[in-house]
């Protein structure tokens, strides 16, 4: 297996005043874990070019021009997708008191954590399996950023290499505790991109009405082709249930996928510090067994595998990561 990462796409969430436990701690341990195995990290991706239309292949020509737009177009993107300013107009997980960076460039850093993801798939596409430290935001839909994902890199990743490295059908397998909503509604009419995730049954992002005020349905409650939630205190039920979900993706179609983009939450573990990831608890050897239920899948049928990270909170986060990887290399 390949593996991905440089410091460039590190998003430094402190330095702009965000106070989120979506650290890059977990990340330098994993290249610690790594490198005590003699394993070396590529960090170069520069050379991938990502422009405007890509992202356009996936969002809307709005929301794409306001994340190139004013200085106050990009903030309020910023400030909306990592909910910044509660609903009483109050700095929420937020200090810009704190911050040395400006809002601004969180945009650059998260298009530059894309190409990692481009990088990823591309790799994946030559030489079998590919991890990138990095990418997973699988919240952010056509017309917004949501969920702390201010593009979704996944997508932008699977299209992209669709018009350009010759792929036709690709899975999008998606562990994350939350749903991944945003996939969902950017590839409901796309049977090129064929999605699983399975998640939270309850909490966010399912905790608010499912039709909105026009009486129609909220998109994140738009299902991914194979839509499993997980009830809290059902943890004793998710391999079975992921198995089964592994097996009706399959069966959408006669063709083989070209790729699988596999969406590596950390999130379900029971250790997680994000509050809205605690309905879903499960065990450090419910995690392995997760992860090595889906990896195997993919190599029996040959499938080529690419790893991006998601959500993944708190000091525990990269145990997960990192046991996974002892058990395949």
């Amino acid at each position: 297996m390949k593996f991905f990462f440089n410091s460039q796409a590190l998003l430094n969430l402190p330095k702009f005043g965000i106070q989120i436990p979506l650290t890059d701690e977990r990340i330098f341990k994993i290249c610690e874990f790594l490198k005590s195995k003699g394993i070396q990290v590529n960090g170069d991706f520069e050379s991938i070019e990502i422009k405007q239309e890509d992202l356009e292949r996936v969002h809307s020509h709005e929301y794409v021009a306001k994340l190139f737009g004013t200085s106050d177009e990009i903030k309020k993107a910023v400030s909306d997708t990592f909910e910044l300013i509660s609903e009483n107009g109050e700095y929420h997980r937020y200090d810009p008191s704190l911050a040395t960076y400006s809002l601004e460039d969180l945009v650059q850093k998260v298009l530059f954590q894309t190409k990692g993801t481009m990088a990823c798939v591309q790799e994946a596409l030559k030489s079998g399996e590919c991890f990138y430290l990095g990418g997973g935001y699988h919240h952010a839909m056509s017309f917004a950023g949501r969920g702390f994902c201010l593009i979704n890199d996944i997508v932008i990743a699977a299209r992209w290499s669709q018009k350009n490295l010759n792929t036709k059908l690709i899975w999008i397998i998606d562990v994350d505790a939350h749903k991944g909503d945003g996939t969902a509604e950017l590839t409901a009419n796309d049977p090129s991109i064929r999605t699983l995730s399975i998640h939270m049954k309850e909490g966010w992002p399912l905790d608010s009405k499912k039709l909105g005020k026009d009486g129609k349905l909220n998109p994140w409650f738009i299902e991914s082709d194979v839509e499993i939630g997980v009830s809290a205190n059902e943890e004793n039920h998710y391999l079975a249930k992921l198995k089964d979900g592994l097996e009706k993706l399959e069966a959408l179609d006669t063709a083989r996928p070209d790729l699988a983009i596999i969406v590596q939450g950390s999130d379900p573990y029971e250790k997680d510090q994000l509050p809205s990831s605690g309905l879903l608890k499960l065990s450090k050897e419910q995690m392995l067994q997760r992860d090595l239920l889906v990896y195997h899948f993919l190599q029996k049928r040959k499938i080529p595998q690419a790893y991006v990270m998601a959500g993944g909170y708190g000091e525990y986060s990269y145990e997960i990561y990192c046991q996974f990887l002892e058990s395949i290399l």
